[in-house]
C-alpha cells in the first residue's frame, strides 16, 4: 500500500508538470480540455407560449437552405445570416404538415467559414447538398462527403470557379451582394448558374458542359452564353423587368432595348438576390428576384422554353394573388418545404444587413397546392425568429436582479427596431427569472422597460444597473450610439418595481464636461478600485476601455476621468476599423476578471486587474473559451443555476441573444478558430486542416504545424488563400499552425482528435 501511495505521488508530480508545461504553451489548458458550450435549455416564455428555440441569437439577413445534417432521410435547415457570416443548423423532426426545427448547434462547427452568401445545392448528383458561396468576386465549392463513420464533412473542390468567356477563361463572376440562381435551367443533367455582371443590369447564363463534354454531373466546367438569358433586363429605377430586349454576353454590343424603358435601363446598379423557380410546372424555369431598389419581389415568368428562355412577364407585386411581399429593403427568396408536406414553400428574407426590416423580416408563404402549380398564402412574417429572442438590431446584455427577488433577471438594450423613418427606435426588453435559484426560467414581461421609446434620439441604448446613490435600489445609466451616457435615479425605493426618473441627459465628469467616449458608448457600473465607491467602466467603438473613478462619496458620486486606455486593453483588429469594446468585470473568488466583447464575435478575457489598475492587464485568451457569436458580441456573467459556476450570457447585431453553460466533459467544438489573419477548420480535425486567408490578394507564406513539444510535423509554402493539411496520421492532442508572411509572423493553437 506504501508503494501504490508513493507511484501515485509520483505520477501526480508528473502530471502536474504537464499540465504546467501545457498551461505555459497553451496559454489557457481549461479552454481546450473544458469549454463552454450552447445551453438550450433554459425555458423562455412569451405571452404565456413557450419559446421552441429561444437562445439561438436572431436573424438580420438570413439566407435558407436544405440539407440532411445527421443522415436520416429528413431535410434538415442550414441558415447563413449575412449578418456577421453566422451559421446556424436546425434539425428536422419531420412532422407531416408542421413546422418542426429544432435548434442543433453540434453541427455548426462541420462548416467551413463562409462570408457574403452560402447556399447548399447538391451540385454532383451524390443526393448531398454541397455549399457554394462567395470567394474572391465568385464562388468557392465544398463537397459534401458525408458517411456514416465520419458524419456530415465538407471538402474545398474549387476555390474559385472558372468560366469561359468567348476565348478568355477566368473566374465566373458573381458579386459579393448578389445571389446567383443555381439550378439545372436547361435541364440537361447539370448545375448552371444565373448571376448578374458587374452592371447589374441583364442576366448572364454561365452553361454547365459537364454533360456535354464528360458525360457526368459531377464536373463544373462553364462557359457563358452569348446571349443574356432571357431576353430581359431589369430596370436601373426599381425592381422591375424591362422585357423583349435583344443583347449579347459574351460579345458585347449594344442592347437593343425598347425606347419606352430604355431612360429606365441605363442606371447601373448592383444588388439583386435571384432565385430560379419552375413556377407554373412548364418545364422551364421563372425567376423571383429581390432588389436593393426596391421593398418588393418579382416574378419574370418565361414564355419560351428551358433551351430558349423568353422572359415575356411580370409581376412586380408577388404574389399579387396574395399578400405581396413589402419589406424594407431589398428581400429575397427562397425555395424550400418548411412544413413537411412535400410542396416547396416561400419564404423572404432580407439580403443585406444594415438598413432594412429586422424584427417582422422572414416572411413564410406555405405552398397550398404542390411543386408545378405553387400558388403560395402567406402565414407569418416571423417565421423561426417568433421562436427566439429577438430585439431587432444590436442586443446589449446585461444580468440584474431588477425586481429584487434575488435571481438574476435579464434587460437587454438594443441598437434599434427598423422604423421607415430614422432614427431606429431603440428600447431596453425585460425577461423576469421567473425560475427558482438552481432552475432558472425566463418570461418576458416588456420589451420597453423603463419607456425609453419616447426618447428623442435613443439609438443604441446598453444598460448599465447599480445603486448610485446608496438607497438601496438599482439605479440606471445607459449608454448611447452618440458616445455619451444618460443618468437615472430610481426613485421607487428599495424592493419596488423601478420608476426611473431622469438625472442627467449627458452626463458629466468631476469638472462638469460631458463624458464622451467618441461613439457607442458600453458602460458598466463596478468597484473598480476596491475602495467601496462605484466606479464607471466604459467600452466604446475603438475597442477601449475608458475608466471613470468616483472621487465623490457612496450617496453622490463623482466620476473622475482616470484613463482612456485601462490595462492596455484594446480588442481591435487588421480587419477592423473599429472594434466596439463591451466590457463585462466581474469577481470570481475574490478577483477580478474582465471579459471584452468584440467585433469580430469573440470574448477577450483579461486577468492581473486588482493593484494594476494603472498597469497592464494580462490577455488570458482571445477566444474565451471559444464562444463565437458574431458580428459584435456583448458579454455578461452570473449563476444561474447555483453550482457556483458562471453561466455566459451573449448578445450580436442581429439582435439576438445565446446562452452558455460550462461543460468540463466537452473538446473543443468551435466552427473554426481564428487569429487576426486566417481561419483554421474543422477543429478539432480528423483526416484534413484547412487553413483559410480572408484577405483579398495572392501572397506565398511558410505555413508549419508544431506539436507540443515544440518538433516540426509538417511544413509547407503556398501562395494560395487556402492551404490543406492531412492530418490523419496525427496523433491525437495539441498542435499549433505558425504562419509566416513576409516579417510578419502568425500562431495559433488547434486540436487533432
Amino acid at each position: 500500500m506504501q508503494r501504490l501511495n508513493i507511484v501515485k505521488f509520483v505520477s501526480m508530480k508528473k502530471l502536474e508538470l504537464l499540465i504546467c508545461l501545457l498551461v505555459i504553451l497553451t496559454g489557457s489548458l481549461t479552454v481546450q480540455a473544458q469549454t463552454y458550450v450552447p445551453d438550450n435549455s433554459i425555458p423562455v416564455t412569451v405571452a404565456g407560449n413557450l419559446l421552441k428555440n429561444p437562445w439561438v441569437g436572431g436573424y438580420n439577413a438570413p439566407m435558407f437552405s436544405e440539407i440532411d445534417l445527421n443522415g436520416d432521410g429528413i431535410k434538415d435547415l442550414f441558415v447563413f445570416d449575412k449578418e456577421g457570416n453566422r451559421v446556424t443548423t436546425y434539425l428536422n423532426n419531420g412532422t407531416p404538415n408542421s413546422v418542426d426545427y429544432v435548434i442543433a448547434p453540434q453541427y455548426k462547427s462541420k462548416f467551413p467559414p463562409l462570408h457574403d452568401w452560402a447556399l447548399l445545392l447538391d451540385y454532383n448528383c451524390d443526393g448531398k447538398e454541397d455549399i457554394m458561396t462567395y470567394s474572391s468576386a465568385g464562388m468557392a465549392v465544398y463537397r459534401n462527403d458525408y458517411s456514416v463513420q465520419t458524419g456530415l464533412k465538407f471538402n474545398l473542390v474549387h476555390e474559385v470557379v472558372q468560366s469561359k468567356y468567348g476565348t478568355i477563361t477566368t473566374n465566373l463572376y458573381i458579386s459579393q451582394v448578389n445571389l446567383p440562381a443555381l439550378e439545372d435551367v436547361d435541364y440537361d443533367g447539370d448545375l448552371d448558374v444565373l448571376t448578374f455582371p458587374i452592371s447589374g443590369n441583364f442576366v448572364e447564363f454561365h452553361k454547365n458542359m459537364a454533360k456535354e463534354l464528360y458525360n457526368r454531373c459531377d464536373t463544373l466546367v462553364y462557359q457563358i452564353m452569348p446571349n443574356c438569358y432571357g431576353n430581359f433586363g431589369l430596370s436601373g429605377n426599381s425592381n422591375t423587368a424591362i422585357l423583349n430586349i435583344a443583347c449579347r454576353m459574351a460579345e458585347p454590343e449594344p442592347p437593343v432595348i425598347p425606347p419606352a424603358d430604355e431612360r429606365n435601363f441605363n442606371v447601373q446598379h448592383s444588388g439583386s438576390c435571384m432565385i430560379a423557380v419552375d413556377i407554373d410546372g412548364d418545364s422551364d424555369y421563372d425567376l423571383l428576384n429581390g432588389d436593393i431598389l426596391g421593398d418588393n419581389i418579382l416574378l419574370v415568368s418565361n414564355g419560351g422554353s428551358s433551351v430558349a428562355p423568353v422572359m415575356n412577364s411580370q409581376d412586380s407585386t408577388y404574389p399579387s394573388y396574395d399578400v405581396p411581399v413589402d419589406m424594407f429593403t431589398f428581400p429575397s427568396p427562397y425555395y424550400l418545404d418548411v412544413n413537411n408536406d412535400g410542396n416547396k414553400d416561400l419564404v423572404v428574407a432580407p439580403c443585406i444587413s444594415g438598413p432594412a426590416e429586422n424584427y417582422d423580416n422572414i416572411w413564410y408563404y406555405r405552398n397550398t397546392t404542390n411543386n408545378s402549380t405553387n400558388i403560395f398564402e402567406h402565414q407569418q412574417n416571423r417565421f423561426l425568429i417568433e421562436d427566439m429572442i429577438e430585439v431587432g438590431a444590436g442586443a446589449n446584455v446585461t444580468f440584474v436582479d431588477i425586481d429584487a427577488d434575488g435571481l438574476k433577471d435579464i434587460i437587454i438594450g438594443n441598437f434599434g427596431y427598423y422604423s421607415p423613418v430614422l432614427p431606429f427606435e431603440s428600447g431596453l426588453s425585460y425577461y423576469r427569472n421567473t425560475g427558482t435559484s438552481t432552475i432558472p426560467s425566463f418570461a418576458l414581461q416588456t420589451n420597453d422597460f423603463g419607456n425609453f421609446f419616447s426618447l428623442p434620439t435613443n439609438t443604441g441604448l446598453d444598460p448599465a444597473f447599480g445603486d448610485l446613490d446608496t438607497d438601496g435600489d438599482l439605479d440606471l445609466i445607459l449608454g448611447h450610439a452618440d458616445g455619451k451616457l444618460i443618468r437615472y435615479k430610481n426613485t421607487a425605493g428599495q424592493g419596488n418595481p423601478p420608476v426611473y426618473t431622469l438625472v442627467q441627459a449627458e452626463m458629466t465628469n468631476n469638472l462638469g464636461d460631458t463624458i464622451d467616449v467618441g461613439l457607442f458608448s458600453a458602460p458598466q457600473i463596478i468597484d473598480v478600485d476596491r475602495d467601496g465607491l462605484v466606479d464607471l467602466i466604459i467600452g466604446e467603438r475603438s475597442g477601449n476601455i475608458n475608466y471613470y473613478r468616483n472621487t465623490g462619496t457612496a450617496s453622490t458620486p463623482v466620476f473622475t476621468m482616470i484613463t482612456s486606455n485601462l490595462g492596455g486593453v484594446n480588442v481591435n483588429n487588421v480587419y477592423s476599423l473599429y472594434s466596439y469594446s463591451n466590457p463585462c468585470m466581474y469577481d470570481s473568488a475574490g478577483t477580478y476578471q474582465l471579459l471584452v466583447g468584440a467585433v469580430n464575435g469573440y470574448i477577450y478575457q483579461f486577468n492581473n486587474i486588482d493593484l494594476n489598475l494603472t498597469g497592464t492587464f494580462t490577455l488570458v485568451d482571445s477566444m474565451f473559451y471559444g464562444i463565437h457569436e458574431p458580428n459584435r458580441v456583448t458579454v455578461d456573467v452570473a449563476d444561474l443555476d447555483g453550482d457556483g459556476i458562471m453561466e455566459v450570457l451573449t448578445g450580436n447585431n442581429a439582435g439576438g441573444v445565446a446562452m452558455y453553460k460550462f461543460d468540463a466533459s466537452s473538446g473543443i467544438e468551435n466552427p473554426a478558430v481564428h487569429s487576426n489573419e486566417f481561419n483554421l477548420y474543422p477543429n478539432p480535425a480528423s483526416d484534413q486542416l484547412f487553413v483559410k486567408f480572408e484577405t483579398p490578394y495572392f501572397v506565398e507564406r511558410n505555413f508549419t504545424i508544431i506539436d507540443m513539444v515544440g518538433r516540426e510535423v509538417d511544413h509547407k509554402i503556398s501562395g494560395s488563400n487556402i492551404v490543406v493539411f492531412e492530418t490523419s496520421g496525427f496523433a491525437t492532442g495539441v498542435y499549433f499552425c505558425r504562419v509566416i508572411e513576409g516579417s510578419k509572423v502568425s500562431t495559433v493553437k488547434f486540436m487533432v482528435k
